[in-house]
């Protein structure tokens, strides 16, 4: 009993001097609220650490692709922000440069041009997901063997013939229209398509990826006639001596070698290429309507090209009413009162741009570019509401220049060498509703003048050419508003003449090696990002709407915007295309 009252002595004077000095010493106080306060946030960001949801992948698109390409993967609890998580794929994780878009749900990256078959997983700190399986298309083997089912239903190719005779032995020139005989083409060529060996710098003849092979052009009039047995095709821009490959919902036929004519000269798409993302905006604001009435905004959609081939919409806000209508995103703003605060449209696209070089031997040139297709031919090198051809000062001046002269490759040099010779480029764009015929009174003009007299002369002198339009991209990665020009030769295909760089307009190389008088004219190289090809001529929802027109932009067409009658008045801005990445 004794004993047990000494200890409760004990503790009670230990108590009251634990007492005394929290009461009397401020650092004891806050000392001890400090250690409170910490070991509440520990538990805390324990609790939190220990909870945290783990990252789940539902689905990578597409689940096989090739480097340069973009790929999506869906799922959650990814994060708001990358910051430190990471996409690991066959065990190596992906570099910063990879990464395009990094949501809870979704990220978008471009797969790296050493990333093989395997594994993906999303890691976010210590947690990472269940992995999900992608496959790089480069790595895959070719089938030998198909089954008895496949045979039945994929396209076979049984011969591929010019003029009745086989494609092996009758040499064939690009723009040829061809015959493929065979079967299970289908009765009808819906997505269906043919692809031709292409020089893409490094890879070889006979390659059977169709990734890798040049398809036939729509753009071009290539497909003319298209049934189970029997199709008739246009030899597309940039094909060369190879195999020739039918492609249908059912799958791939068979490789057919064929050998095409390529002494008047090659084209080559070199190196892997540059993949950009580029992104515009328009903004609307003060809007007035005195009804229901609706803004429609026509935004180009970059072009699909032999050089730029791989184009794909990445991002865009708010959703457009139709994705890809005449090479356009349409977006539209229906308004039943007035707004004053700003509306935004954006959108964003990552796309992969080749440079092009050619080789001319003009002594095995056609003197007539009779490999077009009729229709396309006619387009151009006809007078339009873009390229004055028929214009009294074309015609003097082409007539002039050429002074007789028959070879198209000749024609299209001596147009370029005069235009060079005698007269100024400007450097910046003149305002939008200068004419571009001013050139040849002013003697100067912008690239946006240059490309279009460039192209009105030669349709005046019966040479096939389209103007084209788009951004010009630094060093630095700004960019600029540029035009133009291509025109045909049969056998090689179109030939790209940027005769604004040829003349010496400021811009900074990106190889102070190259001369830019030659190099430009057959040549353009990876920097030119292309939106239009000649005019897109478009129609209005209504006739009656209003329009708006922007002449000098980066893109040729018809008109940009318009408004039904109930809206009275509002303004817009649209950006010039923006590089916010290049890989």
């Amino acid at each position: 009993m004794f004993l047990w009252m000494s200890i409760r002595l004990t503790t009670v004077k230990q108590t009251d001097s634990v007492k005394y000095i929290f009461k009397k010493s401020p650092l004891v106080r806050t000392a001890t609220f400090l250690l409170i306060i910490a070991a509440i946030m520990g538990g805390i960001f324990i609790f939190k650490y220990q909870t945290r949801p783990v990252p789940f992948i539902d689905a990578i698109t597409p689940p096989v692709g090739s480097p340069g390409e973009v790929v999506v993967i869906s799922g959650r609890n990814f994060g708001k922000e990358r910051d430190m998580s990471y996409v690991e794929i066959s065990g190596s994780k992906l570099t910063a440069s990879s990464y395009l878009k990094w949501t809870d749900n979704t990220i978008k990256l471009v797969i790296p041009s050493n990333i093989q078959n395997g594994l993906v997983v999303v890691g976010t700190g210590k947690l990472r997901s269940k992995p999900a399986f992608f496959a790089n298309i480069t790595d895959i083997p070719v089938e030998r063997e198909t089954q008895e089912l496949a045979q039945t239903t994929t396209p076979q190719i049984t011969a591929v013939k010019m003029d009745n005779a086989p494609l092996t032995l009758n040499k064939a020139w690009v723009g040829d229209l061809i015959t493929i005989e065979g079967n299970n083409f289908g009765d009808v060529r819906g997505q269906s398509k043919v692809y031709f060996n292409a020089n893409y710098g490094g890879h070889d003849s006979f390659v059977t990826d169709t990734a890798m092979m040049m398809p036939v052009w729509e753009e071009d009039f290539g497909y003319e006639f298209w049934t189970n047995n029997e199709l008739k095709v246009r030899i597309p821009d940039g094909a060369e001596s190879g195999v020739v490959i039918v492609e249908t919902p059912s799958g791939k036929s068979n490789a057919f070698e064929i050998q095409l004519d390529s002494r008047g000269g090659k084209k080559q798409f070199a190196g892997s290429g540059k993949m950009y993302v580029i992104k515009y905006s328009v903004d609307l604001a003060d809007v007035v309507a005195k009804e229901s009435s609706t803004i429609t905004l026509r935004c180009p959609v970059p072009a699909v090209t032999p050089n730029q081939r791989e184009v794909q919409l990445i991002e865009v806000s708010p959703e457009p009413v139709l994705q890809n209508y005449q090479k356009t995103l349409i977006h539209q703003l229906s308004l039943d009162k007035n707004i004053q605060s700003r509306v935004y449209f954006t959108q964003s696209f990552a796309l992969n741009v080749k440079s092009v070089e050619t080789e001319i031997n003009e002594r095995f040139l056609s003197i007539k570019n009779n490999s077009l297709n009729d229709v396309l031919y006619a387009f151009a090198t006809r007078a339009d509401e873009l390229i004055p051809a028929d214009n009294e000062k074309i015609v003097t001046l082409a007539a002039q220049i050429c002074r007789g002269e028959k070879h198209p490759y000749r024609k299209a040099k001596l147009v370029y060498d005069y235009l060079i010779s005698n007269y100024q480029i400007e450097n910046q764009l003149r305002r939008s509703d200068a004419d571009p015929l001013d050139l040849i009174d002013r003697k100067s003009g912008d690239a946006y003048d240059f490309a279009i007299v460039y192209t009105a002369l030669l349709r005046a002198l019966d040479v096939p050419a389209f103007a084209d339009c788009g951004i010009l991209v630094s060093p630095d990665l700004s960019t600029k508003n540029h035009m133009w020009a291509e025109y045909y030769l049969s056998g090689i295909g179109w030939i790209p003449v940027d005769v604004a760089l040829g003349a010496g307009m400021e811009y900074e190389k990106w190889n102070d090696e190259i001369s830019v008088k030659d190099y430009y004219f057959g040549n353009l190289d990876s920097h030119h990002i292309k939106f239009s090809r000649g005019i897109n001529t478009l129609k209005p929802f209504a006739q009656d709407n209003k329009i708006v027109m922007r002449p000098r932009s980066f893109a040729f067409q018809t008109f940009w915007e318009e408004a039904t009658n109930g809206t009275e008045k509002y303004s817009s801005y649209w950006t010039d295309p923006i590089v916010e990445g290049i890989y």
